[in-house]
């Protein structure tokens, strides 16, 4: 398979997961008209309509669904010889990407970059700043530093301290909580809110704790933080009355088949012993 039929079916792939061609662009990094141009190459060249088009986006023609899962197929092969390639670089110099939690890219992570450079100037190392999950499988970063109960599937890594959490306003008599939204609305804070806060005392919320923060400090309400979050905020304080007894593991992990190549083990063992000693001062 040459690289333009690979293309044409990544693009193809990336219509049928996002349903639009603007959303497949976005997720791709590309034009809308290059997603566009990419699709129509493959079903002219196979002669075969994949998408059903309307105003409201593409679907999959039923009778194009067994073509789909065949390219579905032919993508997890060449990501399969791609991370096989990857696990066989054995140099410790190159490019390693790193995934983690806005809060932690802004707060933790720099410092602790900084010292591998020094140690290893070799590496070149980019931070991924995000509060959704990266899908390592798909080669999209190297190496995921997240708060999370366990590691995912085919994942592995080592843990390196904790996120403890607490209850967080600014001391003014507003006593709603917080809507924690979007990738934290899956947290450990999200779930004791459900369980133990009715609805009508939840109010306007986001999706990142470095925002929930500044809301809080805006007198919005009150939130959830992690402490290192908040206890180094002294415009905020510290609810004694709540302690809901939170810590959420912190994972160091990559997949299994590169975890032994020499820069990305370097670089995992570097934040491993590093992280836990940072969130501990």
């Amino acid at each position: 398979m040459n690289n333009e039929n690979w293309d044409d079916i990544r693009y193809a792939l990336a219509v049928s997961k996002y349903g639009s061609l603007n959303a497949a662009a976005a997720a791709l990094g590309v034009t809308h008209a290059t997603v566009l141009r990419r699709v129509a190459a493959f079903e002219e060249r196979s002669g075969c309509v994949i998408f059903r088009k309307s105003p409201s986006g593409y679907s999959v023609l039923p009778e194009a669904r067994t073509v789909l899962s065949a390219m579905e197929s032919v993508e997890d092969a060449v990501l399969s010889v791609e991370r096989a390639i990857v696990g066989t670089n054995r140099s410790p110099v190159g490019h390693v990407r790193i995934a983690s939690t806005d809060s932690l890219c802004q707060l933790v992570l720099p410092q602790i970059l900084n010292e591998i450079s020094r140690l290893y100037p070799n590496l070149e190392l980019t931070l991924l700043s995000g509060n959704s999950h990266h899908d390592l499988s798909r080669l999209t970063a190297d190496i995921a530093v997240r708060p999370s109960v366990q590691l995912g599937e085919g994942l592995v890594g080592e843990g390196s301290g904790s996120l403890s959490f607490g209850v967080y306003d600014d001391g003014s008599p507003n006593h709603k909580w917080m809507k924690l939204d979007g990738a934290l609305g899956r947290s450990l804070p999200a779930k004791w809110l459900a369980e133990h806060v009715a609805a009508d005392d939840i109010t306007t919320g986001a999706d990142s704790f470095l925002v929930l923060q500044q809301m809080a400090v805006s007198g919005i309400g009150k939130t959830f933080l992690p402490a290192f979050i908040g206890d180094a905020d002294p415009r905020l304080r510290k609810s004694d009355a709540i302690d809901p007894g939170i810590e959420v593991p912190i994972w160091v992990a990559t997949l299994e088949e590169i975890a032994q190549t020499p820069r990305f083990a370097v670089v995992q063992r570097a934040l491993v012993d590093r992280i836990t000693i940072a969130l501990a001062n």
